[in-house]
């Protein structure tokens, strides 16, 4: 059974109108497919929603789940964004979900909200201005942010677990197995866990060129199998052409970790299906 619930359309950073998501997924012979573009912030960015939009977005999407009845399944979703000041979207009318993600880490100082998986560049002025230097400072207080947005907006589904790697190729900041990690990593997972919320299996880091992995990566993976944690195989596509990049290969990398179901929005309710 073929889905995704994380695309983005030009409604954000995507470059095709939801329709053509839509299109691609009936042509590839999907069973249902989430648009979710990314949530309006309170601050300027040039790659999610703008506030003004979001009625013409969910009609958008409304109108299409009537046009394509029968054919494929379409539910309107939102990416929002966790941070000090934040809108709570849960319950926004015409929303059948939301994907909670981490984007920005807030600096006081200087009152802007600085993004922790932009470019490497980016990342680099994060880690150097808001904590003098030191990654696992940064990596520490992306999980803590992500703990405090399970417990206090719990999402549907959790976006890209540990993105915070996007740009650590190589090791180049940091390495993934060094107890500190491990630690922050697992802490999380047991707040997930608690919380019984979907952790996406998401491909987009590779169908982008930003990772040679999936989010998240094998190890976490076992860790949240060994935890029971429910996962959904998402494509996070930017463009039609990428809505199952590297779904064999997830698939895969799903049954090794030991999970032989996936649960997704069906028929208007969550529910395990097979892998």
């Amino acid at each position: 059974m073929l889905s995704t619930y994380h695309t983005h359309s030009l409604f954000c950073d995507g470059k095709l109108m939801p329709e053509d998501y839509i299109l691609a997924a009936i042509s590839k012979g999907f069973t249902a497919i989430g648009i979710s573009s990314h949530a309006p912030v309170c601050f300027e960015t040039d790659w999610t929603m703008k506030p003004e939009k979001m009625d013409e977005y969910l009609y958008s999407v409304l109108a299409l789940k009537e046009k394509y009845r029968g054919k494929l399944q379409i539910y309107a979703g939102l990416e929002t964004d966790y941070y000090p000041g934040c809108r709570d979207y849960r319950k926004y009318p015409g929303l059948d979900y939301t994907i909670g993600s981490v984007h920005f880490i807030h600096h006081q100082q200087s009152n802007q909200y600085m993004a922790l998986d932009g470019t490497p560049d980016e990342f680099i002025k994060t880690r150097d201005i808001v904590f003098d230097g030191e990654v696992r400072c940064l990596i520490e207080k992306y999980y803590t942010l992500l703990i405090e947005m399970v417990q206090n907006q719990t999402p549907d589904i959790l976006g890209h677990l540990d993105i915070i790697k996007k740009n650590n190729k190589g090791n180049r900041f940091f390495n993934e197995f060094e107890p500190w990690y491990r630690e922050a990593v697992e802490q999380a997972l047991d707040v997930i866990q608690k919380q019984n919320v979907i952790v996406e299996i998401n491909t987009g880091g590779i169908s982008r060129g930003y990772t040679t992995e999936l989010y998240p990566s094998d190890w976490i993976l076992a860790a949240m199998r060994q935890r029971d944690i429910p996962v959904m195989l998402n494509s996070d596509a930017h463009h039609p052409d990428t809505i199952d990049v590297y779904y064999p290969q997830a698939r895969e990398k799903l049954k090794s970790a030991g999970y032989t179901q996936q649960r997704i929005l069906l028929d208007n309710s969550w529910q395990n299906v097979p892998l």
